[in-house]
């Protein structure tokens, strides 16, 4: 019986961001709902632990969902490096806004990504390059909807020299004889296709978009929608005969800040995402404090956790892992780091070492004369 090479990665996590008592209450009730309200729609992609700090894998319609006008993003993870089928993921974005002074309601943004995975033996990596676009209205001075697309070039490739498959197994002898070569037809160690995602975002958000500039005296914002992704389920198989479709994902999500206090915030991030019969969940959950909030010294520390699991199909779920993150906003600078403490059956070979993972942001604020030009007007 031949080995057979498919591009999805076998044993990984699914995928190979001031209110009184009783608007608080509500925040939360609604991260809830927002979870368990996500339906049961049915994998394996890029995936990241601070998904909130990795917007465009969730929804290309986050191109352009954030306070200034040019942002650049990059995001690194290791996973089981004490296992033979190691996992390492990077992803570099850059996107901005389009803001036209004539336009009274709305602007276009538009965003580069490029993503790059490698696992195991085989090295099996998918190299990605994506080109985003959204179209951002402004409903009322608090409440924004976004609509965006993306299309994306995609390389899959993997190497043989490093595996083994049954036909080198001599049953005489019980040994792996390497001469007797794979057995397997490929028709391609390489493939390359086109992808394509679309999604809507909400934002709610407690700054009055009249305000020019912002002092992080009002900081409450929510972000929920869905992005829908590999809409044409482009074939990824390596051979010729043989179609292995790239089933959809979606991925409902809610990210939100609420402002408890004068230099307090509560941070509480939801993900589900779903592929063929896969289903993963990511909730989050942190405390935010400003040790500065002068303008040019601006400066906070966010503590969280997150827990991730995993449900196969209707009668499985399993615990996947739990990740304790750090965050230092400093002016325009983020920088985050967690770590995944892994707890599923697969911590015997990992020793709950599920791995490492940074994520850095900068964004570029430009300076207009007013009342000339318009200014950006989220948070």
């Amino acid at each position: 019986m031949n080995s057979q090479i498919v591009p999805i990665k076998p044993g990984r996590s699914i995928f190979p961001t001031s209110l009184n008592r009783t608007g608080l209450n509500k925040f939360f009730a609604l991260l809830i709902l927002g979870w368990l309200g996500i339906g049961q729609v049915n994998g394996q992609d890029i995936h990241y632990t601070q998904f909130y700090n990795a917007p465009l894998t969730i929804n290309p319609a986050l191109t352009g969902v954030f306070g200034g006008d040019v942002r650049f993003m990059g995001n690194y993870r290791g996973q089981w490096a004490s296992t033979p089928v190691d996992y390492r993921t990077f992803t570099a974005v850059a996107d901005m806004k389009f803001i036209n002074r004539t336009a009274k309601k709305g602007f276009f943004s538009g965003g580069l990504s490029f993503n790059y995975d490698q696992a195991g033996y085989s090295k099996l990596n998918l190299t990605n390059l994506g080109l985003s676009g959204s179209y951002t209205h402004q409903l009322s001075n608090n409440f924004f909807t976004s609509l965006g697309g993306m299309v994306s070039a995609n390389q899959r490739r993997f190497q043989v020299d490093d595996l083994t498959f049954d036909n080198g197994f001599d049953t005489g002898s019980g040994t792996y004889d390497p001469t007797l070569g794979s057995g397997e037809s490929f028709g391609s160690t390489s493939k390359f296709f086109l992808d394509f995602a679309a999604g809507i975002n909400f934002r709610l958000q407690g700054l009055d978009a009249a305000e020019v500039i912002d002092r992080l005296e009002k900081r409450s914002k929510l972000d929920f929608g869905v992005g829908i992704f590999h809409i044409t389920q482009p074939d990824q198989s390596f051979y010729d005969n043989y179609k292995t479709p790239l089933t959809l994902r979606f991925a409902p999500y809610v990210l939100g800040v609420v402002q408890l206090g004068r230099n307090l915030d509560a941070v509480g991030n939801l993900v589900g995402q779903f592929q063929a019969p896969y289903k993963e969940f990511l909730g989050m959950i942190g405390a935010r404090v400003h040790l500065s909030r002068r303008l040019g010294r601006q400066l906070a520390v966010q503590l969280g956790v997150s827990y991730r699991f995993n449900e196969i199909d209707q009668f499985t779920a399993t615990r996947d892992a739990w990740m304790p993150n750090v965050e230092v906003h400093y002016r325009q600078w983020r920088a985050g780091f967690s770590y995944d403490i892994n707890i599923s059956d697969f911590n015997v070979t990992t020793q709950r070492r599920g791995g490492p993972e940074f994520s850095v942001r900068y964004i570029l604020r430009k300076v207009r004369p007013l009342p000339y030009f318009k200014h950006c007007p989220l948070i």
